[in-house]
């Protein structure tokens, strides 16, 4: 996987976080919605873990491209979850 296809892969995962994000705004943590969100975001940063499992050394966070909206570098992509 290329850089570009990182990058739209990180971006894909902030778009279903926010989404998630705003259907619990709206609906509540317990509704089908919210939870079908959540899997999907799930899905996604499976894909992202995926990308990393062959390399022998851990990701720099792919290079230093996902910042956290402190502008901190995050360790995860499961810090999504903690945006909630």
């Amino acid at each position: 996987m290329n850089k570009d296809e990182k990058v739209t892969l990180i971006q894909q995962m902030e778009h279903a976080r926010q989404l998630m994000h705003d259907l619990y705004a709206e609906y509540g943590l317990g509704h089908a919605c919210v939870l079908e969100q959540s899997m999907r975001l799930d899905e996604l940063i499976n894909q992202f873990n995926r990308m990393f499992q062959t390399r022998k050394q851990p990701h720099q966070v792919v290079d230093q491209i996902m910042i956290n909206d402190d502008g901190v570098f995050s360790s995860s992509p499961h810090s999504f979850y903690a945006k909630l």
